[in-house]
């Protein structure tokens, strides 16, 4: 559901850090996995960035009641990260759906909100190339928005890196099941 403090909190950071350069003191990471190939699977992988499947974790959700992603949906995300339950909030700046001879992309970017432990943007997104294959990919450009995430930032490295990992396989599973 839509939290209504979050209705009038602002973006943390400038929209559009994934269009450009790097700036200064924020970290780019990409991963791409390969979650099948065909018809039927490219239609469960657009299914599960509609349904959030690739937040479905276990140590990790989201909460948009049953709404996919749209321009404007404020997302709270909630996470527990060594014992302790965080909940930031993200907003979906833009989607898309595009298709082509070459291949196709579905998917979302969101960007954090001032409450957010994290100053940043993410885009979601599964692909099709020609021949049939489908790939998941997680783009992020983010630093830590905080002084306890400056001072933790390893640990914040590794989380983001386990939520990336761990957020293929969910996808995985989904276009599998």
């Amino acid at each position: 559901a839509m939290r209504g403090a979050a209705d009038r909190e602002r973006f943390s950071y400038e929209v559009g850090l994934l269009e450009r350069p790097t700036p200064p003191g924020m970290v780019r990471d990409t991963l791409e996995v390969a979650i099948g190939a065909g018809t039927r699977d490219w239609e469960r992988a657009k299914e599960g960035i509609s349904h959030w499947a690739h937040f479905n974790l276990g140590w990790a959700g989201v909460v948009a009641g049953e709404r996919p992603p749209e321009p404007g949906l404020d997302v709270v995300i909630h996470a527990t990260l060594l014992g302790v339950h965080v909940t930031p909030v993200c907003r979906v700046i833009r989607t898309h759906d595009e298709e082509a001879a070459t291949g196709a992309r579905f998917g979302f970017t969101y960007g954090s909100l001032e409450s957010h432990v994290e100053t940043g943007e993410e885009l979601f997104e599964v692909t099709r190339t020609a021949d049939g294959r489908v790939s998941y990919r997680i783009e992020v450009v983010a630093r830590p928005g905080r002084w306890y995430t400056r001072l933790a930032r390893p640990l914040v490295d590794r989380y983001r890196g386990r939520f990336r990992l761990d957020s293929a396989e969910a996808m995985r599973r989904y276009v599998a099941g």
